[in-house]
């Protein structure tokens, strides 16, 4: 079986400052072997403790070009706030 392939990341020139806070730089991810786009994710979400960037457990692989991805360290893993017990207020 082939070793899966970390995706190639691409991160912008500049930040972009809309939003609060400020979205600031745009990450991109695209398949080592054919230049497929995969996901893009902003360095401002993943500091806003409201949001949760997370990917399907069953996606391993490119669409176009079927080289295998090692996508784990984007997946949602057991024990996420999903699978939590919520409180409600009363």
């Amino acid at each position: 079986m082939e070793k899966a392939q970390k995706p190639k990341c691409m991160k912008s020139d500049k930040p972009t400052l809309t939003g609060n806070p400020p979205l600031m730089f745009l990450n991109s991810f695209f398949c080592p072997v054919c230049g497929k786009h995969l996901f893009s994710y902003y360095d401002g979400d993943l500091k806003r403790k409201d949001y949760k960037f997370r990917i399907s457990q069953d996606w391993n692989y490119c669409s176009k070009c079927g080289t295998r991805l090692d996508l784990d360290k984007w997946k949602e893993q057991p024990g996420s706030r999903a699978e939590e017990e919520i409180d409600w207020e009363e």
